[in-house]
């Protein structure tokens, strides 16, 4: 299984869709679980000012 993501496929579907979509790319991380690990304090922060 390939645990890496599809952000490309993820872009796609919103701008198919309409939705307007904040995709956040890090030069050298491939949004896989290193990347997910290394910001999950700033993916926190971005859902805790939303509810």
């Amino acid at each position: 299984m390939n645990a890496t993501m599809r952000p490309d496929l993820l872009r796609a579907a919103a701008d198919a869709a309409g939705i307007d979509l904040s995709l956040r790319l890090q030069p050298g991380y491939d949004h896989s679980y290193a990347f997910i690990s290394t910001f999950m304090e700033d993916h926190i922060r971005w859902h805790a000012a939303r509810l």
